[in-house]
């Protein structure tokens, strides 16, 4: 509230003055009264009144000589004068010392009322340019902090405390992604992101410029927060955290916030700025819902390692999108995510741009919903519904959101499909073998899917079938190339179909279990059966 002081030597004009006139309406409260000059002189220095209501005619030291004392130390004070007299040299006089009102005696409540809205509107508007203006310079001041150009400015060190909020004082720099959020959805009336950041700025002006805990200033295509106090600290982390997700939620705006570390003088503020701007460039890496001071510390490995040659890179594909198949193929949901994860740490090591890693995610998630389709009548329902995951992938904000996002789209897809199996770990290998015996098939790979060491595994194995891992594919792939070929298909074409890259190494295989070669299989074919074990 703004403070007024009352001086007129007529007790019922100041009683009259404090009970008739509605002071809070417009802002104001009355601190104190006086009945002469010398005694508004002493209640002014003592009160530092922002209005004084004043009689032009009292004994002693009267008004006009009043506003006179006061002007030589206060050029700021406004003051509304009554007079008694309609007299054009004592309403002079008065606009000589500066006053803002001359009223005459006796006070009309609705003519004092309109002088006092009148006042207060423009004391709002001075402060208001006073607020702009000192804003405006604070801003120019802390982009040469900021770039490093205070020196050049001519900035002074009273300044630069000023900017900081005090000698010494703990500061840093907090920096905004700001947009709409996902409720707010896409349409014509969902905000712009000029819109987004406009509504952003305001708030964040009023909860924290306002106040003196900061200092809000444009830093685009983010919003920067300049704090008078450490940003870094976990528990200051959490309350501007909540205090940012209720504000800032409730306008219908969500947002990614990095702090740089904190800073101890303004030249640190050019440090925390570059720490904070570093953060928000890999924002699409940034997980969880914090104020970010870092990246996850796997993360930061993973982008100091070196990217991998583009053959190794290309083999690290297609193994990700192997082990995917195998865990969808197996209804198992807690593989499908370490699948997902696996890969995803090899594409942010190749390439950890947003776009770059969104692609890889994309092809990856084609070629599985690819070879489920390949696989027929169980797998084409889990593809019709999940093609559409596909270009969801490049609607999500974050790298841990999109790992969530695909993660889940696949859980819904083994629901559907009725995929899961509570069939017994040795049971369930056999029909996946028999499934995807055309498969480069490997003992550590079914290991990992089943998650098994492999040594034990290939012994459980051996002791439910009869026969070692190998041995066992050998088999299962044999017996279909005998049904192939006696389909006609030609020797090289089955080799293919049943899993042998190389035809001289199929036609090994089929004589060792079969007797004879396939070609002359194929020329007389004959009764011949292979024999497998564990009752699939």
């Amino acid at each position: 509230m703004k403070k007024v002081v009352i001086v007129d030597d007529e007790l019922a004009i100041r009683k009259g003055l404090r009970t008739l006139i509605d002071w809070e309406r417009y802002g104001f409260e009355v601190a104190g009264d006086a009945a002469n000059g010398r005694e508004g002189l002493r209640l002014h220095a003592e009160l530092a009144p922002d209005l004084m209501v004043v009689d032009i005619k009292m004994p002693g030291m009267d008004g006009l000589q009043l506003l006179g004392e006061i002007r030589k130390t206060d050029p700021v004070c406004r003051f509304l004068v009554l007079s008694g007299y309609a007299d054009f040299q004592y309403a002079k006089q008065a606009i000589g010392c500066g006053v803002n009102g001359y009223m005459l005696k006796p006070v009309d409540e609705e003519e004092m009322h309109r002088e006092l809205e009148r006042i207060a509107a423009e004391m709002e508007d001075k402060a208001q340019t006073a607020r702009l203006s000192r804003s405006k310079r604070r801003e120019e001041l802390l982009r040469a902090v900021l770039h490093g150009g205070a020196a050049a400015e001519g900035v002074g060190p009273e300044e630069l405390e000023e900017l900081t909020g005090g000698q010494g004082r703990i500061c840093g720099i907090l920096l905004l992604a700001v947009s709409s959020s996902a409720s707010a959805g896409a349409g014509a009336g969902a905000p712009t992101a000029a819109e987004a950041y406009g509504t952003a700025k305001r708030w964040l002006t009023e909860a924290f410029d306002t106040c003196g805990c900061g200092f809000v200033f444009p830093a685009e295509p983010y919003i920067g927060l300049l704090l008078y106090e450490n940003p870094g600290m976990p528990k200051v982390r959490q309350r501007l955290y909540d205090e940012l997700s209720e504000g800032l939620g409730a306008l219908g705006l969500t947002f990614t916030a990095a702090a740089g570390p904190a800073a101890g003088s303004p030249e640190g503020l050019a440090a925390s700025y570059a720490g904070a701007c570093r953060l928000l460039g890999q924002r699409f890496l940034l997980g969880g819902a914090e104020i970010h001071t870092r990246l996850g510390a796997e993360v930061e490995e993973l982008l100091a390692a070196e990217a991998e040659p583009a053959e190794k890179a290309a083999a690290a594909a297609e193994k990700s999108a192997e082990k995917l198949y195998f865990a969808l193929d197996l209804g198992d949901k807690e593989g499908v995510r370490d699948a997902l994860a696996e890969a995803g740490r090899w594409m942010l090591r190749q390439d950890p741009a947003e776009q770059a890693v969104k692609t890889q995610f994309a092809q990856l998630i084609t070629v599985v919903l690819g070879k489920l389709s390949a696989d027929g009548t169980a797998g084409m329902p889990r593809v019709q519904e999940g093609m559409p995951v596909v270009t969801g992938i490049y609607e999500q904000p974050s790298y841990q959101d999109l790992l969530r996002y695909v993660g889940s789209a696949f859980d819904k897809l083994i629901d559907a499909a009725g995929s899961t199996s509570s069939e017994p770990v040795l049971k369930q290998m056999l029909h996946f073998i028999q499934r995807h015996y055309s498969e480069n098939l490997k003992l550590e790979t079914l290991a990992e899917l089943f998650k098994y060491n492999s040594g034990y595994l290939g012994k459980l194995f051996k002791n439910y079938t009869g026969d070692s891992f190998h041995t066992y594919l050998d088999k299962v792939r044999i017996r279909r190339a005998i049904e192939l070929l006696g389909e006609g298909l030609k020797v090289h074409q089955v080799a293919q179909l049943v899993g042998y890259a190389n035809v001289d190494y199929f036609h090994s295989k089929f004589k060792k279990y079969v007797g004879m070669p396939p070609s002359a299989y194929k020329e007389k074919p004959q009764r011949a059966e292979v024999k497998v074990g564990g009752n699939v």
